[in-house]
């Protein structure tokens, strides 16, 4: 491993011990943390560190050779500082050369080799009104006293502490960044440096039409919204991507149309949506766990999420410059392959994604180009972030000395392999509360520092190389983690989706019911908002749709036939409120009657009582049911339950009047047959009467 590599791990480690060993978090420098979370650096069983009696408020974040390097410091015990003799010790140290050096440095709680170490006097130092002191040194041929021996370029760790009070003092660490600034460009390629922040809430709207007050607080000024717009706003000169939500950005430009002071805060975050150093990510409308939803069988919404995502996002910052962005962010871990194919199908082939939801490789040196991201469906170019430095933004450690950390780690990365075109994603949670102290001094460090450059993260893939191995580019996996439970099923939502689609085909898609019903459509995909809230959003639309199919009915009624064909009334109700005009589909089924004009009839329902009739066809006499469904005109909306109309038939079928007509004819043949006969005998007796036969002879 090179010398250079092997320093990055020196400084990340020390950042580690230090994050354990420092205190002063109440410090005016600063305090809060980048997110509500632990610092991912410190022990729970750790001892309580020894305060160091001195804690950073400001300093230089990097130094070009012969310049010089400041630290402001604040004096955490005044008490203790104005003893007799109190001193601030400095120390700088070497970085170290090796691996070995660097596990020896924290095997033994050192820092490395002394470069130069130094007493100051308090009293010297005159404190002001606030407790603060600052400390100037020359850097070699500065001509400063007194003079630090730097004469490379490098990060040098900086050990700080309060001696002499009698009271054994901690220490905390920061570091010098020394850059050779004689030449343009320090480092013949440039680490790129992308932001990804994230401005993104919980659906506003609840159940039952409120607001959530805890998203409109977040949009307050000072709120948490508010802290990542004014920090967006003020990073003029940094090139980033945002990845705001448009469900948030959408609630939070209505609200402030009425509230003076959400519009205040929205115009910052207006401001920083429409720079054109920024760049708006896609996303979905809604806060979504696409893995999540992929394996609740709901994946083929997520296109549709982009889509509405993207309009809404038109429509409340008006139109992007970020409308050609190619690259996309997927925040989740674990996520899924058939997430990445479906951006991919969206013509997202750039993917950025979370460090842990891929399958862990080793690396020769940190982290920091792009590979082929590997999935079932293809391949497409991916970076992951860089957890690495990510995790040193935590941390109850003054503002300044956090800031200091990144400082360092991205000029080490930066150091490691200076002829490589390489860059890193620092994307923190998406319901991060920035301490903008600890930002605003990353990004003015980012500004300046000779040896890295802001990227979007379109910038980011068109500069970067692609990690190789043996001339082969790395190919990555996604890790096959199993994602958490979409608060719904997919027959539920389905159920309900389809039932509202089935209504707006009849009533019109600007009918109210069914803009609040897609509207709670969109929301209720949200992974992030509990069960019951989807249920109860799910339920909603199931009432308001059934409400409106009891308004339509058949009424029961008994009908007589007394022909065996006839156009029979039946009577419907249209109770619609608004009151309006609806075709149904009619649709009549009985085993003894047959629909000349079949069995299924649209017709128009008016407001009130509807009687319409219908041609049948008796197939028999007697009493039987005929059912009468109404349903829209293609069946997938049912108007209530289906009715059964008693139909008394007094009229013989078809075969009847044949058969009826047979016998007639035999009956009259018979009585015509009947009649000749009996008139012959009788015509042959007065015959046989005029007539009569002699009587033999005796």
């Amino acid at each position: 491993m090179s010398r250079v590599a092997t320093r990055l791990g020196v400084v990340l480690a020390a950042m580690v011990v230090m994050g354990a060993t420092v205190v002063g978090a109440g410090a005016r420098a600063g305090g809060g943390s980048v997110a509500a979370a632990e610092d991912p650096t410190t022990s729970v069983t750790a001892p309580a560190p020894l305060p160091a009696g001195l804690s950073l408020v400001s300093q230089s974040t990097w130094v070009g050779l012969r310049q010089t390097f400041t630290m402001k410091l604040h004096i955490d015990n005044p008490t203790l500082a104005n003893r007799p003799g109190a001193l601030v010790e400095i120390r700088v140290d070497q970085s170290a050369s090796s691996r070995s050096g660097f596990d020896d440095t924290i095997a033994n709680g050192d820092s490395g080799n002394t470069l130069y170490a130094t007493q100051v006097s308090i009293a010297s130092l005159r404190p002001d009104a606030h407790h603060d002191v600052s400390i100037v040194f020359g850097l070699s041929g500065s001509k400063v006293r007194p003079t630090i021996g730097i004469s490379r370029h490098g990060v040098y760790p900086v050990v700080v502490q309060l001696v002499n009070t009698g009271v054994t003092s901690g220490s905390f660490v920061t570091w010098l960044v020394a850059v050779d600034t004689s030449t343009p460009n320090p480092i013949e390629k440039k680490l790129s440096v992308s932001f990804v922040l994230q401005a993104v809430a919980d659906p506003i709207t609840l159940a039952d039409g409120t607001k959530d007050p805890k998203v409109v607080a977040q949009m307050k000024p000072g709120g948490r919204l508010d802290k990542v717009a004014t920090l967006l706003a003020s990073a003029t000169g940094v090139r980033l991507s945002a990845e705001i939500g448009p469900e948030t950005a959408e609630a939070w430009k209505r609200l402030a149309r009425s509230n003076p002071a959400l519009r205040t805060t929205f115009a910052r975050l207006r401001t920083a949506a429409t720079r054109s150093s920024t760049e708006l990510l896609p996303t979905t409308y809604v806060p979504i766990d696409a893995a999540s939803l992929e394996a609740a069988g709901l994946g083929s919404y997520l296109p549709g999420q982009y889509a509405r995502g993207t309009s809404a996002l038109r429509s409340t910052f008006g139109p992007s410059r970020s409308a050609s962005v190619q690259s996309a962010f997927v925040d989740d871990a674990p996520t899924s392959d058939a997430v990445v194919d479906h951006l991919r199908e969206m013509l997202f082939d750039r993917v950025a994604v979370r460090d842990q939801a891929l399958v862990p490789i080793n690396h020769p040196f940190s982290p920091a180009e792009s590979f082929v991201l590997d999935t079932t469906g293809a391949q497409s170019r991916g970076v992951a972030t860089a957890p690495f430095v990510e995790k040193l933004f935590y941390g109850n450690d003054p503002s300044a000395l956090r800031a200091e950390r990144v400082v360092a780690a991205l000029a080490e990365i930066a150091y490691e392999t200076p002829s490589i075109a390489r860059g890193i994603v620092i994307a923190p949670p998406a319901r991060w509360n920035p301490d903008l102290p600890t930002m605003q001094t990353v990004f003015a460090a980012l500004r300046t520092l000779p040896l890295v450059q802001t990227s979007t993260l379109d910038d980011l893939f068109a500069t970067i190389s692609d990690e190789q191995v043996l001339g082969t580019n790395v190919q990555r996996r996604l890790a096959p983690n199993p994602p958490p439970a979409a608060p719904v099923s997919g027959d539920e939502y389905l159920t309900t989706a389809n039932e509202l689609a089935a209504y707006s085909e009849v009533v019109g898609a600007k009918d109210p019911v069914v803009v609040k019903g897609e509207a709670a459509l969109q929301i209720a995909l949200s992974t992030s908002i509990t069960p019951e809230r989807v249920r109860s959003m799910l339920a909603q639309i199931d009432v308001a749709v059934r409400a409106f199919t009891a308004g339509v009915r058949a009424d029961e009624k008994r009908i007589t036939l007394t022909s065996n064909r006839a156009d029979v009334p039946l009577s419907f109700e249209n109770n619609l409120e608004p009151a309006r005009d609806v075709t149904v589909r009619v649709h009549l089924d009985s085993a003894k009657l047959t629909f000349p004009k079949g069995e299924d009839q649209e017709i128009t329902l008016k407001p009130g009582s509807n009687t319409v009739r219908f041609r049948v066809d008796a197939r028999a006499s007697g009493t039987f049911p005929m059912t009468i469904s109404v349903t829209s005109p293609n069946g997938r909306l049912a108007f209530g339950q289906p009715v059964q109309v008693t139909v008394r038939s007094a009229v013989f079928g078809g075969w009847a009047v044949g058969l009826t007509a047979a016998a007639l004819v035999f009956l009259a043949g018979w009585w015509a047959n009947h009649f000749r006969r009996t008139r012959k005998n009788r015509r042959a007796e007065r015959q046989s009467a005029a007539n009569p036969t002699p009587a033999p002879a005796t």
